[in-house]
């Protein structure tokens, strides 16, 4: 017997991906949502930033229950494996499902936001006519935001006037169904830049591409204390070894795929006289280190292949900078919480190296503390500093901080426990999250974050537990229940 909920909901989502929704490319799936939304007879908002804000009526009787939000994001993560034909801007997503999980083929899955779009339009359809019409429920408001991936600026400039009236938010983009969110990370970016002086390439020296490729990679902020290396900076060990034998000139380097995501691959040109033979012992040495370090980077490859000889390479001074900030940026754990040994509190993650007139370096560190920022900035411009490199900071996105008085977490605990037979965890994530952005414009907000379990996100493995989509559409229908009876 097929399951009602889980169909209905994949159906939804089966439509969004096949809409391409990058970060900052959300024009066609905000005018999919709006269509859709208005057509079922909402009051629909687009603001200019292309987010969504849809009033749905409460159920007869309950028009003076408390507001509720259900929010999501519009946007994904769009990375694919190498040589598969994708396009961010132009392509589906090509959807494959087994008993279990649902995936992509050759690219990430969007479920990290699309379930929670998915599941909430599946919702807010069956609350009049369909399979929840009889639960009763207070007005409620769908919030779908833009750019939640690569600087949360569709939550940073939602007008709070659609928050002010708010007392409960539910978000629905948290990746552990048994976990309730009630707190997350602040972050921001550091953008390291410097203008790189091209000179001609040497006549007697060979080009060699230097490949590292099969790390784990992950999320940076859910993942980052996974004993996970960083495909840049082994790179830069690589650069450094192979430059101690002989002097080497540096054509590109190119690493990561988002800042959020930690490089699982790299590659760079180099022009050397050393032998092909022996630049892959000195990788093969490399490899061999990092696999000792990092017990789980069992795939490591570092290859290495002649190519065409560029015309230009860096200039020695760039490329002693170059390799001095990759060196010297930290990416992994800065310090775990005093008082829950197992909870990252500060971190970074080196995510981007692009080779362009200027040579770009991103950062996103994170910190459970808003007050470790200013310090980190104070040891980025030192480190821009003594490289020559410039350096520029985005906004804060601050943390979100737990209220221990949640009337919210409280009830979703008490439903979880009802319908699951066991405990949820009670979370606060070192990832950032939009309730950060969302409880700073009306703090009296009453907010957690659920999901379903999505694993590996922000990856080509990336996958959904099918298992888990019923269960947390039940959860969210029957907190909007309980909120409206707990004021009877």
């Amino acid at each position: 017997m097929s399951d009602e909920i889980l169909e209905g909901v994949l159906a939804e989502f089966e439509k969004l991906a096949e809409i391409p929704r990058p970060s900052k490319h959300e024009e066609k799936v905000s005018a999919y949502l709006y269509q859709h939304l208005a057509i079922l007879g909402f009051d629909v908002t687009q603001d200019k930033f292309k987010n969504l804000i849809a009033e749905i009526p409460a159920s007869d009787g309950y028009e003076n229950a408390p507001l509720t939000i259900l929010q999501a994001h519009m946007d994904m993560v769009c990375v694919a494996d190498e040589g598969y034909d994708f396009d961010a801007l132009t392509s589906p997503i090509k959807l494959l499902r087994d008993e279990k999980f649902l995936t992509a083929e050759g690219t990430s899955l969007g479920a990290d936001d699309g379930m929670g779009i998915a599941e909430i339009l599946y919702i807010t359809k069956n609350l009049f006519n369909g399979k929840f019409q009889d639960v009763p429920h207070g007005p409620l408001r769908l919030i779908f935001t833009v750019d939640e991936e690569q600087g949360m600026s569709g939550a940073i400039n939602l007008n709070a006037d659609h928050l002010h009236d708010a007392q409960f938010v539910i978000n629905c983009d948290s990746e552990k169904f048994d976990e309730i969110v009630v707190g997350s990370a602040g972050n921001f970016r550091a953008d390291f830049t410097r203008e790189i002086k091209f000179v001609d390439a040497e006549e007697s020296f060979s080009a060699l591409k230097i490949k590292v490729t099969g790390l784990r990679g992950g999320h940076s902020g859910e993942e980052i204390d996974g004993n996970r290396a960083n495909a840049v900076k082994v790179l830069a060990k690589v650069l450094r070894a192979v430059n101690l034998r002989r002097n080497i000139r540096l054509a590109s380097i190119t690493g990561g795929t988002a800042m959020n995501v930690i490089p699982s691959t790299a590659d760079a040109v180099i022009l050397t006289d050393l032998p092909l033979a022996d630049v892959k012992n000195i990788c093969d040495e490399v490899a061999a280190q990092v696999k000792k370090s990092f017990i789980g980077e069992v795939n490591l490859k570092i290859d290495v292949e002649s190519v065409d000889k560029p015309q230009e390479v860096f200039s020695a001074e760039d490329f002693k900078s170059t390799l001095d900030l990759v060196t010297l940026l930290h990416s992994g754990v800065y310090e775990m919480s005093g008082t829950e040994p197992q909870f990252v509190m500060t971190s970074a993650n080196l995510g981007i190296v692009r080779t362009g007139d200027k040579i770009t370096v991103q950062v996103m560190p994170r910190s459970n503390i808003d007050e470790n920022f200013v310090e980190l900035e104070t040891l980025y411009k030192t480190i821009a500093r003594l490289t020559e490199f410039d350096v520029a900071f985005s906004t804060y996105s601050p943390a979100w901080n737990f209220n221990p008085d949640s009337k919210l977490a409280k009830i979703a605990a008490e439903v979880f426990k009802i319908q699951n037979g066991v405990d949820a965890q009670i979370k606060i994530l070192h990832a950032g999250l939009e309730c950060s952005h969302i409880v700073k414009k009306n703090p009296a907000l009453d907010i957690i974050s659920i999901g379903t379990t999505n694993e590996f996100i922000h990856s080509t493995k990336e996958r959904l537990h099918l298992d888990t989509v019923t269960p947390h559409v039940n959860l969210i229908v029957e907190i909007l229940r309980k909120l409206v009876k707990s004021e009877e």
